[in-house]
């Protein structure tokens, strides 16, 4: 099973677990509001709608949140890449003379062991 279709499942398992608890805590009481009573299945069919609805407001308030953090953090990579980037060719000038020496040390290994093979 994969990953997306087990978090499917255990979403359609807490909304129904949700509407279990909300079906058991419905009385005789009823609620009255502008003149109409509340209650009963249309009591149970709010709160359906209203897990519903705060559900998938959930899901796309989750799902921006982390699309906006992967892009912050891609961007911090570009800056760092950048930063290092100058930081390497402003210091270019003083690493000839040691790229120089350690081009010749490989220079010298390789003919070395070219003799000896």
């Amino acid at each position: 099973m994969k990953t997306n279709h087990r978090n499917i499942f255990i979403a359609i398992a807490i909304v129904l677990a949700l509407l279990f608890l909300t079906y058991l805590s419905i009385d005789a009481s009823h609620i009255v509001i502008d003149g109409e009573e509340i209650g009963d299945i249309g009591g149970f069919t709010g709160f359906l709608i209203a897990c519903v609805v705060g559900f998938f407001a959930l899901f796309f308030a989750l799902s921006i949140t982390g699309l906006v953090l992967a892009m912050v953090a891609l961007v911090l990579v570009v800056v760092l890449g950048a930063v290092l980037g100058s930081f390497a060719i402003a210091l270019l000038p003083l690493m000839i003379p040691f790229l120089i020496l350690y081009g010749l040390f490989v220079l010298i290994s390789r003919s070395t062991r070219k003799k000896t093979a």
